[in-house]
């Protein structure tokens, strides 16, 4: 059933600010029976990192500054998510730099998979996925799991049974090298369609 702008507003209403995700996830004690645990750890590192070094593109601050008063980004994800701790920093940055104008609160995906399963990537439950809405719960737009040149890579190494278990290690590579561009570029056309 499809969700209509009630039901994204009561998601809306237990969703967690952006910036308070972020604490939960920095002050998080590593459960050693949870087979995600390691990368939580990993995760904390990543989300450090990425807090105290992200510069924003000016482009990306005048995004921020000139996009539409109501902007709601509600997003899926999870601790463990890789991608997630590269990507929930930046969109945080960017609703700091806009002033109020673009508001961004978590969900856990485990907890929403009603939510989560209109927003399938390729039919998986892929994370974090940003769904954009109206000051009214209205969506006009989706954006995730990651910037389309990583999902290409991702795709190439997991079709390559000799490689595909490197996937994540060359993903993060790729994270490092292009540090936190592709998403800003993607997300300032996100920002456009609001």
């Amino acid at each position: 059933m499809m969700w209509n702008a009630e039901d994204f507003a009561q998601a809306w209403s237990r969703a967690l600010p952006i910036d308070q995700y972020l604490d939960d996830l920095l002050n998080a004690v590593p459960n050693q029976e949870d087979p995600y645990a390691k990368y939580l750890v990993i995760n904390q590192q990543r989300v450090k990192r990425l807090t105290q070094r992200l510069r924003l593109e000016p482009e990306t601050e005048i995004a921020a500054l000139n996009a539409k008063a109501g902007t709601k980004w509600l997003i899926l994800n999870e601790h463990w998510c890789g991608d997630g701790a590269q990507i929930v920093p930046v969109q945080a940055a960017i609703a700091r730099a806009s002033n109020g104008r673009i508001e961004a609160r978590v969900l856990f995906r485990d907890q929403n998979l009603e939510l989560m399963d209109q927003f399938l990537t390729n039919g998986g439950r892929s994370i974090p996925k940003t769904i954009q809405m109206t000051q009214a719960f209205e969506v006009t737009a989706s954006w995730g799991p990651r910037p389309a040149e990583a999902q290409d890579l991702v795709q190439r190494v997991k079709a390559d049974p000799e490689r595909a278990h490197l996937y994540s290690e060359e993903l993060h590579k790729w994270y490092a090298v292009n540090r936190q561009q592709a998403c800003q570029v993607e997300l300032r056309a996100l920002i456009a369609t609001a």
